[in-house]
């Protein structure tokens, strides 16, 4: 007696895995991510540029140089005492050289 179950016909696990195996061969594959049927045995991965572009940008930040202690202590006494002063100019400066970073890398 055969099953049918979303359009799958057959007797078993076996016909069921070869169902599904003929209706994944029909879908869009167009990012191939693995192909363990290759002669090589190798998995294929393939990366955007988008993805290049961030791995690239995580490498520089963990290369660059460790906190700056010292800096960190001045800031942290400046604003315990008061005397520190937060300069609209310097942020706006900072926030449109983000911006600028940003779309030369196509962000």
């Amino acid at each position: 007696m055969a099953n049918t179950i979303n359009r799958i016909s057959g007797n078993g696990a076996a016909s069921v895995g070869a169902s599904r195996n003929s209706q994944h061969s029909k879908q869009d594959t167009s990012l191939t991510t693995a192909n363990p049927q290759s002669e090589g045995g190798g998995d294929e991965v393939q990366i955007t540029s988008v993805a290049t572009q961030l791995a690239t940008i995580g490498q520089g930040l963990s290369d660059s140089s460790p906190i700056d202690e010292g800096r960190v202590a001045r800031i942290r006494q400046a604003l315990a005492d008061g005397s520190y002063k937060i300069s609209g100019q310097q942020i706006a400066s900072g926030l449109l050289q983000s911006d600028h970073y940003l779309k030369q890398i196509g962000l």
